[in-house]
């Protein structure tokens, strides 16, 4: 562990770079220029220090022990021939004293070929909103959907996301590191962020002339899932030189999933998924051009499809369904089909003062098919289609810096178009915002200070029919308002630093607040919207201690976030027969809400092989309308982790174990008689992993096992809307492989 600094400004420098050449793996320092490199075995390594605009510093070390080493970086003043410059693209509208977690390395390569859901619920403070055994959606701080902004290599991710069981369609295998930011986001990202933005981050492109890559295979017994995934990239040379390229591809199939005493029918998916970026880079300028592809098809546990309100409360209170129990890849209906693209065209300009200059073009078509369980019409088309078509154009100029003052203004826009087919669910409409932003930022020897202010305006219009005359009626939305923040940061000594972040946000109802009428298959739901709904808004305030040492990292995070028209999608208590089937019936309604909650990470180096280390999210929410609990809040969560490094045996290299516990408690928050079934009992997992290198030529094979819920615990988790009808998923073994070449 250690910092880095720059020499000249004898300031520590944020997210400089530590690779180490043996073992071919590195580490980013965090916000503040510290890093750790934990359990690393015994021996003689070459470091190279890294960062943007300074000077490269290798260091041999031998290393028998805990070590502290600090690296002091010059400015790279190099004049002589072309200068081409190398960076790491960093977003300049990251707020510092905000709670960012990150999840990179050994700790992103154990969660590989899972969803992006499943990928981040084992974050402080970030938990998963389930339909079944396959489809995840991110949750921070008790907030999802629509509050809740991602951003798919530098753009927004546009899709049908307002759905419960509507994931983001992501291939997390682009990503080399997945940064959660908690807490009220919107003057940094966009209106929306209330709840907060997850970013998905590629390597940047390779500027080396050979070809190299990397290929993943993983397997897994629960559901029997395969995937495989790999990457190819390089650079140019001669009259080429600046031109860089990567592809990708991922494919992943699974069958039925089964709990500890049944498979749950009808669970299987199918993904296909491709990525092309082609970049050029000169001195001071450059552009990059990305096309992806997502592609899924995903089953609907059949077992929540009833014909008459009296099979689905029977559906409902039964502790098992009444399915068929088997394996199968065969994907039936009730299913749902979706495609993403995204295009992407960016380019960048620094001018002879260092200021600089971002734009940000993207198309996004996101088409989503959802079939019933019993065709109404006996042809095969879907019950519902929906087909989002979005552009948006960032731009951000980041000025020069005065003394130890430095900011960026931006804008934004975005426009949006959608169509159905079909069943009514949401109507056509159409969707135009945009937005203007400044960040400015005082760093001194200790102490940061920013601010930002932002304005957006949002314009919705609909196309539907009145059910009285038959007529189509346009009904219209206009929605603006104007966000703030301010926060600081201070390192009191190089092991202890503070952050505290104050911001308002606000959200515009969507479309599907406003207006759903109809049948939601996929999330065995009757939808009723309120076209009364007005704007959210957010007064946020989240603080957050750091304290690191050579054998000990901690962090403590508190928030509280009050949300004036909070809007989610309320049980009705209610049950309506359609031509379609028996469902709940859940209506849009508005609260004023508060939300209040600690996340605590820890670890300790007890000596140079074994390690503990723990979690906590706990979360209190409450509704000020009613003056009692607010419902479909997750629960307090707790785990703790033991990890045994056993360094190089025989023909394995950098061996380890680890074994860990996740607690989850049973929300007892929760208003009386407010939901269809009383929330299940708390639960308790035990996890194991281990992982190792083995040397194959020149290359390293990595290899890793993962057995999650060990001893195949029953349970069901409040957050999983298919938990009315379905036990979760049993003991699964996960197995690894992975080479870079």
């Amino acid at each position: 562990m250690g910092n880095v600094y720059d020499t000249d400004r004898k300031q520590r420098l944020p997210f400089a770079t530590i690779f180490i050449r043996e073992i071919k793996q590195g580490v980013a320092c965090d916000s503040t220029g510290s890093y750790s490199i934990p359990s690393l075995c015994a021996g003689t390594y070459t470091i190279d220090c890294s960062s943007v605009g300074f000077t490269r510093s290798t260091v041999h070390l031998r290393i028998a022990k805990d070590l502290t080493q600090n690296f002091y970086l010059d400015p790279d003043v190099t004049t002589i021939g072309e200068v081409v410059v190398r960076e790491k693209k960093v977003d300049e509208r990251t707020l510092i004293s905000q709670s960012h977690a990150e999840l990179a390395g050994e700790n992103l390569a154990q969660v590989r070929g899972t969803t992006l859901g499943e990928s981040l619920k084992g974050m402080a403070g970030v938990y998963a909103l389930q339909s079944g055994p396959s489809i995840f959606k991110p949750v921070i701080h008790g907030l999802h959907s629509n509050r809740v902004l991602i951003f798919n290599n530098g753009v927004r991710q546009e899709g049908q996301q307002w759905g419960s069981e509507h994931a983001p369609e992501i291939d997390p295998f682009i990503a080399t590191k997945l940064t959660v930011v908690k807490g009220a986001s919107s003057v940094q990202y966009g209106s929306d962020a209330i709840g907060g933005v997850i970013l998905v981050e590629p390597a940047p492109l390779p500027d080396q002339s050979s070809v190299h890559g990397e290929f993943n295979l993983m397997g897994g017994s629960n559901n029997r899932m395969g995937v495989t995934s790999g990457i190819l990239q390089g650079a140019l040379n001669k009259k080429l030189s600046g031109l860089r390229w990567r592809v990708q591809g991922t494919y992943r199939r699974a069958g039925n999933a089964r709990t500890p005493h049944y498979f749950i029918e009808n669970t299987g998916f199918s993904e296909g998924n491709f990525s092309a970026t082609l970049g050029y880079v000169r001195k001071n300028y450059g552009a990059e051009t990305y096309y992806s592809e997502f592609n899924t098809k995903l089953g609907i546990f059949s077992g929540t499809h009833a014909e008459s309100i009296t099979d689905i409360t029977a559906a409902i209170e039964r502790a098992r369904p009444l399915t068929p129990s088997y394996f199968s890849y065969r994907i039936a209906r009730p299913y749902q089909q979706v495609m993403h693209q995204l295009f992407k065209t960016n380019a960048y300009y620094i001018f002879n003062n260092n200021s600089r200059v971002d734009v940000i073009f993207a198309r996004q078509q996101n088409v989503r098919s959802e079939y019933d369980y019993v065709p109404l019409t006996g042809n095969l088309n879907p019950e519902l289609y929906l087909r989002l078509i979005t552009h948006t154009v960032d731009a951000i100029y980041k000025h020069k810096a005065f003394k130890k003052y430095g900011g960026c203004v931006g804008v934004s826009g975005i426009t949006q178009g959608n169509v159905r087919r079909y069943q009514l669910l949401i109507p056509n409409f159409r969707n135009y915002g945009a937005g203007i932003f400044y960040i400015g930022r005082w760093t001194g020897d200790r102490l940061t200070l920013e601010a930002g202010v932002r304005y957006d305006y949002r314009w919705l219009r609909a196309y539907t029919v009145d059910n009285n005359s038959a007529q189509i009626i346009t009904p219209t939305w206009n929605f603006q308002n104007v966000t703030e923040t301010i926060g600081s940061s201070y390192t009191f000594t190089d092991h202890f630093s503070w952050s505290v972040n104050i911001g308002t946000a606000w959200r515009a109802p969507t479309v599907n607040e406003l207006l759903s009428s109809g049948v939601h298959q996929s999330a065995v739901s009757f939808e009723i919207g309120n076209p009364n709904l007005h704007s959210e808004r957010a007064y946020n305030i989240a603080t957050s201690l750091h304290y690191q040492t050579s054998r000990f990292h901690g962090e403590l995070g508190l928030y509280s976030n009050t949300i004036n028209g909070y809007i989610f999608l309320k049980p009705d208590l209610q049950y309506i027969h359609t031509v379609r089937g028996a469902y709940p019936t859940f209506t849009y309604t508005q609260v004023d809400a508060r939300f209040r909650g600690m996340d605590v990470t820890a670890s300790y180096q007890l000596h140079d092989s074994l390690s503990v280390s723990a979690k906590a999210s706990m979360l209190y929410a409450w509704n000020k309308t009613i003056h009692d609990y607010l419902q479909l809040i997750p629960s307090n969560r707790y785990e703790a982790t033991v990890r045994y490094g056993f360094g190089d045996r025989v023909f394995f290299r950098q061996l380890y174990c680890s074994a860990g516990i996740l607690y989850v408690e049973k929300q007892t928050r929760v208003p009386a008689n407010s939901d269809y079934t009383v929330p299940p009992q708390a639960y308790m997992l035990v996890n194991f992993n281990t992982g190792f290198s083995v040397p194959v030529g020149k290359q390293q094979l990595i290899i890793s096992f993962t057995a999650n819920n060990l001893v195949n615990t029953a349970y069901r988790d409040y957050m999983d809307r298919f938990r009315y009808f379905t036990d979760e998923p049993g003991r699964n073994f996960m197995l690894r492989a992975r080479v870079t070449f």
